[in-house]
């Protein structure tokens, strides 16, 4: 474990700073997001955050319009022995970690956190080597290939999960601690069940299922929707059904079906669902538990450790999930809805369940232990 570097500043009077590896997708993203807004409210927003991640994935654009500077890497996640860009790879992470390490030394962090994916692997390694606390954000419930290999030497790991401690060596447990996994401030909606609806233009007053695949959307999801169309008509309950930019809607849809490519207001969709069909990456179990809704989870097949395969047992075990494998979508998808949606009592019992999971207070927590490790003063605007 790291102390506080000893050549940093942490008199009241300088902002509090912190350099953030994060990239690759929202679930590595919007976590990170989540504690920087946090650091920055306990500190009176006398916080300075750098991000650092690839130069070419959604986090190059996406965290410079959220107000955060931003430095890119040449690093590229691995392709296998026969990818051309594998010969080249040992060379970018190099060129990656000493990018990493002039952007240290020029921002002065007092922290430094790394939520996984391969862009952490150089700012994590850089930051052990430069001596600077190292917390590291594992969203999932086992641990991703970079988090393992930075655990090692991490002055904290976060965990989303208690049961996640089984996956890491008994002589690092001092430094593992469970705090859920952060959230960032939008998912918490104040418009009532009927107020989300017709702010998306369903009926107030009807139940809704939504259904979500993430913003490139889910493929597999898409096609099932696409193929009950037909049974969706005569259902009792209306569908906000969010495709992805690439899908390419029927020319005519049931009336009780609304679709949108993408959504920004995650809040008010969630505010609006009854159930809620998705895939089951980190960030969403999160956001589900704080919304406290039910959900048919289809885990993605691809993910490279099958962490969303271990993120849906959990919840399903905890009885606020179905879980619908991928490749039964199709078949399976639909009826499963169609059931859940008339057990009203399974509804609240799964709705319950997935509130007791809920960790609200994930992002403050975790921002709380990174400024009491570097024995920073908090200070809360008011």
């Amino acid at each position: 474990m790291h102390d506080a570097s000893p050549h940093l500043d942490t008199s009241s009077d300088t902002p509090f700073r912190v350099l953030v590896a994060a990239g690759g997708t929202g679930g590595h993203i919007f976590p990170a997001v989540a504690v920087v807004e946090q650091l920055q409210r306990l500190t009176g927003d006398a916080c300075s955050a750098l991000f650092m991640g690839s130069m070419d994935r959604m986090e190059t654009t996406l965290i410079p319009k959220l107000g955060y500077p931003y430095i890119g890497m040449p690093i590229v996640g691995f392709k296998g022995l026969r990818s051309a860009s594998t010969l080249t790879l040992p060379f970018k992470i190099v060129r990656s970690i000493n990018i990493a390490r002039k952007a240290l030394r020029s921002h002065k962090p007092h922290a430094v956190i790394c939520t996984g994916a391969y862009v952490s692997y150089p700012v994590g390694m850089a930051a052990i080597s430069e001596r600077i606390p190292l917390f590291v954000l594992e969203s999932n419930y086992n641990p991703g290939k970079t988090n393992a290999r930075l655990a090692r030497r991490a002055t904290m790991v976060v965990l989303s999960f208690e049961g996640s401690v089984k996956f890491y060596p008994e002589q690092y447990h001092n430094r593992l601690v469970t705090l859920g996994n952060p959230v960032r401030s939008q998912i918490y909606s104040n418009l009532t069940q009927e107020q989300a609806r017709l702010q998306w233009g369903l009926e107030g007053g009807r139940p809704t299922v939504l259904v979500f695949g993430g913003s490139l959307g889910a493929g597999s999801l898409n096609k099932a929707m696409t193929n009950a169309l037909q049974n969706l008509s005569s259902a009792p309950y209306q569908v906000l059904w969010q495709t992805g930019g690439n899908y390419h809607a029927p020319a005519e849809l049931p009336a009780n079906v609304t679709i949108t490519p993408f959504i920004d207001d995650m809040g008010a969709a969630y505010a609006a669902a009854d159930l809620v069909v998705c895939r089951s990456g980190a960030t969403t179990i999160a956001e589900l538990g704080i919304a406290r809704k039910p959900a048919i989870l289809v885990p993605l097949p691809s993910a490279s450790t099958g962490e969303q395969q271990h993120n849906a047992g959990v919840v399903r075990d905890a009885g606020a999930a179905i879980v619908v494998a991928d490749a039964d979508c199709a078949s399976l998808l639909v009826s499963e809805i169609n059931r859940v949606m008339t057990e009203r009592d399974m509804l609240v019992r799964m709705a319950e369940a997935m509130g007791v999971m809920g960790r609200p207070n994930a992002a403050v927590d975790t921002a709380r232990l990174i400024l009491n490790h570097c024995n920073w003063q908090i200070g809360v605007r008011t």
